[in-house]
């Protein structure tokens, strides 16, 4: 019955004005992310080095490209089961009629598992499956392994799944309580940061660097066994063979973690009901304090409290700063700059900077446009009644914001500092570009999260969670990306006349002027143009329907 009432639910997509527009988003999205895995993977499949190791004759090179190609599915599944699924088993908002409905216990969290699933197997196939259809292809593979491909994936994606799922339901319904809550959101912000480190080390890596690690997994594999058995299986199967023990291997590992996943089912009722017990704020109240009076300050106090309610998102601050530190060090996106020696180190420096700046807002700039609208689903009805302008409720938000994005540039500013020796004039002049930065994505977020082909609610006044929020994201990056082009064609025309003698001879003194007048001219353009779009954009969103 729940499962139809899901099949139902997405059949009936194509009949509502809104759900069209969900449906061609998130179709649009994973279509993008499958056409750059795709090209990124013919780019690598092209290395001679790589050809080589898909000659014919010797099948365990093939094993472990395969086996490294599988590999995202792992990934997905993981993060799927630490940041999203977890929502699903306790707080999704169809639990309560599940739990009073006459339903089997295993029923309500074996739903969660089917949807985790499938938003499983549509990420897998837009991520893990063109470099795996690219490798079979060119190793002129037998229509067997085209037939066991599904069951790869799966074995790839499930067992892990399931295994983190029925983790989470012990752990809850045995050790329920605010100090497992903040344990497990820090757990959730850790998958999410690595699931977006992984791709933006997938994208951002050169073809040859791409190349030499698929070299390096095929000549030593040291993979989990999920992707190695399955990589052996394909690896076989390619050959027209059929490898009965990793057949077994698998059909076996799904067999028991789905069994075990469905005995731990019984305890979730109980999981659920210590979960709702133990949700009680951390820090109580805050009117000891005071409230502003005034509607925009009042806002954007609120927005803090509600961050410092969450102790999960501020270790997750942390966790952000930890890994904009691992890029960093290994020099992703500034590799290039670095070895510039044409370049004073100043220049170099302040350079890098503002790569490992562009990289780290780029990160954290979707989560902070959420507060705009899309979170703020429980407060939306008391917004359109409150006797106050939707620009000032849009500003305080904003400042938030723009103080938050303050974090990024303390995080790239220590960086420079400690790791790449930048001296205090380099330092000066990237917070004089950064705050201009700032400004300018918080342009770019008023616009993106207010605008109401987005985010409008829906015909009940309500705000879906991640609706249309793939397609937002990508239209975020794409809309972020576009409003720093200018400072990238500076940055292209300056690299090509590095060679002549005046720009060789060119030091921070004189470069620092220019840069920090051409940010602020952006910032102020860009910042300026945005809030006034964002305005009217969540006026029209407030307006009654």
């Amino acid at each position: 019955m729940l499962l139809r009432a899901d099949l139902q639910a997405l059949a009936n997509l194509a009949l509502r004005r809104d759900g069209r527009r969900l449906a061609f988003g998130s179709i649009v999205a994973l279509s993008v992310l499958a056409l750059l895995s795709w090209f990124l993977g013919q780019a690598v499949l092209g290395s001679p080095m790589v050809l080589d190791l898909l000659a014919p004759g010797d099948p365990e090179p093939l094993r472990g490209l395969l086996g490294y190609a599988l590999m995202p599915a792992t990934v997905v599944a993981g993060w799927l089961g630490l940041a999203l699924a977890q929502r699903q088993l306790f707080d999704a908002p169809e639990l309560p009629l599940w739990q009073s409905a006459p339903l089997a216990r295993w029923r309500a969290p074996l739903q969660g598992l089917i949807r985790a699933t499938f938003l499983a197997l549509l990420w897998s196939a837009a991520l893990a499956l063109p470099l795996v259809c690219l490798l079979l292809a060119g190793a002129d593979a037998h229509a067997l392994a085209w037939a066991l491909l599904p069951l790869a994936i799966l074995a790839a994606m499930l067992p892990l799944l399931t295994s983190v799922l029925t983790v989470q339901i012990v752990l809850v319904r045995f050790f329920a309580g605010r100090g497992l809550q903040i344990v497990l959101t820090i757990v959730a912000a850790l998958a999410s940061f690595l699931f977006t480190a992984f791709l933006l080390t997938s994208v951002l890596t050169s073809e040859q660097a791409q190349a030499q690690r698929l070299v390096e997994q095929a000549s030593r594999p040291e993979l989990p066994w999920m992707v190695a058995t399955g990589g052996r299986l394909l690896a076989a199967a390619a050959q027209g063979e059929l490898d009965l023990s990793a057949l077994l291997q698998i059909g076996g590992w799904l067999l028991a973690s789905l069994t075990l996943f469905l005995l731990t089912c019984r305890l979730h009722p109980a999981a659920v009901e210590r979960h709702q017990r133990a949700g009680r704020p951390t820090f109580g109240s805050l009117r000891a304090f005071g409230w502003p009076s005034r509607p925009t300050a009042s806002i954007r106090r609120k927005e803090f409290a509600q961050l410092l309610q969450q102790p999960g998102s501020l270790l997750g601050l942390l966790v952000f700063a930890l890994l904009v530190f691992v890029l960093a060090k290994e020099q992703v996106l500034i590799r290039g700059i670095l070895a510039q020696e044409v370049l004073a180190a100043p220049v170099r420096h302040l350079l890098a900077m503002a790569a490992l700046w562009f990289l780290a807002v780029l990160m954290v700039l979707y989560a902070h446009m959420g507060r705009l609208v899309l979170w703020d689903g429980p407060q939306w009805g008391l917004y359109m009644s409150a006797p106050m302008r939707p620009g000032a409720l849009l500003a305080g938000k904003l400042q938030a914001i723009w103080l938050l994005l303050l974090w990024p540039l303390l995080v790239v500013l220590l960086i420079g500092r400690q790791l790449l020796g930048a001296d205090w004039p380099a330092l000066a002049t990237f917070v004089a570009i950064g705050l201009a930065g700032n400004t300018v994505a918080l342009g770019v977020v008023a616009v993106i999260g207010t605008a109401p082909l987005l985010m409008r609610p829906d015909a009940g006044g309500q705000l879906a969670q991640g609706h249309r929020s793939l397609g937002a994201a990508l239209l975020l990056v794409l809309a972020f990306e576009v409003a720093v082009s200018p400072a990238f064609i500076a940055w292209v025309w300056f690299a090509q006349q590095q060679s002549r003698s005046s720009i060789r001879r060119l030091d921070l003194a004189t470069l620092a002027p220019w840069a920090i007048g051409g940010a602020w001219t952006l910032a102020i353009v860009v910042g300026g143009i945005g809030c006034w779009l964002g305005t009217r954009n969540y006026r029209r969103l407030l307006m009654a329907r």
